[in-house]
């Protein structure tokens, strides 16, 4: 789990490492959110024990802190007790209605029990309260993409490419969930986000999707010719080599997703 995204850098934080237990690790002149960004750092190393412990720790002197059990949710979901990470976000969600990332958090786990429909109600909530969060639309893409809306997810991830340009090349973000990139249709999705750096003009990380996307065998791979979204990048030498070097020859591997 990552990712629900994306969506998702991680904050660091300076550890003094003395003994196990991150409340030895920090200094005890540090202060509340010094604290917090020294147990995300433990969330981000996967210490999850430790992470578990600290977020308790900060919640056991700030209760209704919202920021602080939607962390806790994050460790929870991340070992994959999705019943006590919807907990906490449903506690981080009381205590603070506005609280976006909990709620493209909870749209995660629909994601990860298939109910698409339910997480997509999800996301365009959580980017109703905060727009600018690029891993909430490319997780809305995600969920579009799986209700093969394609209209709809390349307006997502074009969203979010705009917001963030290296949004799918990232693994995790602190706090909100970006979605790992594990889809049934490889090819159509490297295809389509080919599409999306094409039409921002990103001719390198166009062409990285677009070699993915030829790996994969998608069959429709010589669209990149000819579709308009590619417009902004086919006069790269690059990209000129590497249409050059298609065919239209077809293998039994191949995706016949559209």
């Amino acid at each position: 789990m990552k990712s629900f995204v994306r969506t998702c850098g991680a904050l660091l934080a300076i550890l003094v490492v003395q003994a196990p237990g991150w409340a030895q690790q920090s200094p005890p002149s540090t202060s509340p959110i010094q604290k917090l960004l020294a147990v995300d750092q433990l969330l981000e190393e996967k210490d999850y024990d430790g992470a578990l412990r600290g977020y308790q720790e900060l919640l056991a002197s700030d209760p209704n802190n919202a920021q602080v059990l939607n962390r806790i949710g994050n460790v929870y979901q991340a070992i994959g007790s999705l019943h006590d990470a919807k907990r906490y976000y449903d506690r981080a969600l009381k205590a603070d209605p506005k609280f976006a990332a909990a709620v493209n958090n909870i749209g995660c786990l629909y994601y990860n029990e298939r109910r698409f429909g339910s997480a997509a109600r999800q996301y365009r909530r959580a980017i109703k309260l905060d727009p600018s969060i690029a891993s909430f639309h490319s997780n809305l893409g995600y969920a579009y993409l799986w209700e093969e809306n394609y209209k709809k997810m390349m307006e997502e991830f074009l969203r979010a490419v705009t917001l963030d340009p290296t949004i799918f090349d990232q693994h995790s973000r602190s706090g909100a969930v970006m979605l790992e990139r594990s889809v049934e249709n490889r090819g159509a999705f490297y295809f389509y986000i080919a599409k999306t750096y094409g039409e921002m003009g990103d001719a390198g990380r166009c062409l990285d999707y677009l070699k993915k996307a030829r790996d994969e065998h998608f069959k429709k791979i010589l669209q990149v010719r000819t579709d308009p979204a590619f417009a902004p990048v086919r006069p790269n030498p690059a990209m000129k080599e590497f249409m050059d070097g298609l065919t239209p020859q077809t293998t039994p591997n191949q995706s016949s997703a559209e």
